[in-house]
C-alpha cells in the first residue's frame, strides 16, 4: 500500500536519500528568494527530481526541504525573512499540487480526513502537507485551519469524516486544543471517527493526549499517513478496534500501545 512503500523507504527523511541531495541543496536558496515565481519551483519538482518515483515523492521531498531550511535558520544560515517566504512559497505549491493529485482521482468512495488545527495555531505547514500526502494517495481530504468551534465549515466537515488529524504545535492552546476534541466527540455521537494528533505539543503532552482519549500520536506524516490507513482498514473489517481501551503513540520504530 501506499503508505507503507513510503514508510519503508523514507522513514528517516528524504534527504538521506542520495538521489535528492543536490535538488535538495538547489531548491533551498530558489525557494527563499523573492525574485523567484511560483511556476519556476513547479517547473522545479517535475524536471530535476528522479522521474521514476510516484507522486507521493513530491511531497516527500517539500518536507524534507523544510527540515532542511529548520536546520539552516537554527544555524544562522537564514533569517527571518528567509523562513517566512518560504514558507508563504511551500504552502502555495502544496496548495497548486493539491489541485492537480486530486484531478487524478475522482473516487466518491474514497476514505475522508478532516485536517484541523486548534483556534489561535499558526504553525499550520505540516497539516497541509499531510492533507497534500493524503491527496497524492488518492484520499478525499478538507483542512479547517485555526478551527473556529461554531464555524458551519467545521461541523459539516465532521459530521463526514472517517479520520480526524489535529496539528498541534503550541502549548498555550492546550484548552483550545480540549475544546476542539471536544466538538469532534459531540459531532459525531453515533459513531466514533478515529483522532490523531500531532506537532511539537502534542508529542510533549502525550499523557494529557491519552486522557481525552486520543487514539494515535504521530510524530511524522509517514506515521501519520500509514496509521491512517490501519485505522481505516480496521473500519472496514467491521471497526474491531471500537471500545478498546489502548492508544498508540506512532513513532519511527514501531507502534507504542498505551492504557488509559
Amino acid at each position: 500500500m501506499t503508505a507503507d512503500r513510503l514508510a519503508a523507504r523514507y522513514d528517516m527523511g528524504l534527504e538521506h536519500d542520495s538521489r535528492y541531495a543536490r535538488a535538495i541543496d538547489a531548491f533551498c536558496p530558489l525557494v527563499t528568494s523573492p525574485g523567484v515565481r511560483t511556476p519556476i519551483l513547479l517547473d522545479f519538482l517535475r524536471t530535476e527530481l528522479p522521474a521514476d518515483q510516484p507522486d507521493f515523492a513530491k511531497v516527500l521531498f517539500i518536507e524534507a526541504v523544510t527540515r532542511e531550511l529548520g536546520r539552516r535558520w537554527e544555524g544562522d544560515d537564514c533569517d527571518f525573512v528567509d523562513v517566512t517566504v518560504a514558507v508563504a512559497r511551500l504552502q502555495d505549491i502544496i496548495r497548486l499540487l493539491s489541485f492537480e493529485f486530486r484531478s487524478l482521482h475522482g473516487d466518491a468512495n474514497l476514505p475522508f480526513v478532516v485536517l484541523a488545527t486548534p483556534y489561535g495555531e499558526q504553525h499550520t505547514l505540516m497539516p497541509y502537507l499531510l492533507g497534500l500526502l493524503f491527496d497524492a494517495m488518492g484520499w478525499s481530504t478538507r483542512i479547517v485551519e485555526g478551527a473556529d468551534l461554531r464555524s458551519p465549515r467545521l461541523r459539516s466537515a465532521l459530521d463526514h469524516a472517517d479520520i480526524v488529524c489535529i496539528g498541534w504545535s503550541n502549548q498555550r492552546l492546550r484548552s483550545e486544543f480540549h475544546d476542539l476534541v471536544a466538538a469532534v466527540r459531540s459531532t459525531q455521537r453515533d459513531r466514533r471517527p478515529p483522532i490523531i494528533a500531532g506537532g511539537i505539543a502534542a508529542l510533549d503532552s502525550v499523557d494529557f493526549l491519552v486522557s481525552l482519549g486520543i487514539d494515535c500520536i504521530c510524530d511524522s506524516v509517514y506515521s501519520a499517513a500509514r496509521i491512517c490507513e490501519r485505522f481505516y482498514e480496521l473500519e472496514a473489517i467491521g471497526r474491531q478496534a471500537t471500545g478498546s481501551p489502548r492508544r498508540t503513540a506512532v513513532n519511527a520504530s514501531g507502534i507504542d500501545w498505551l492504557t488509559r
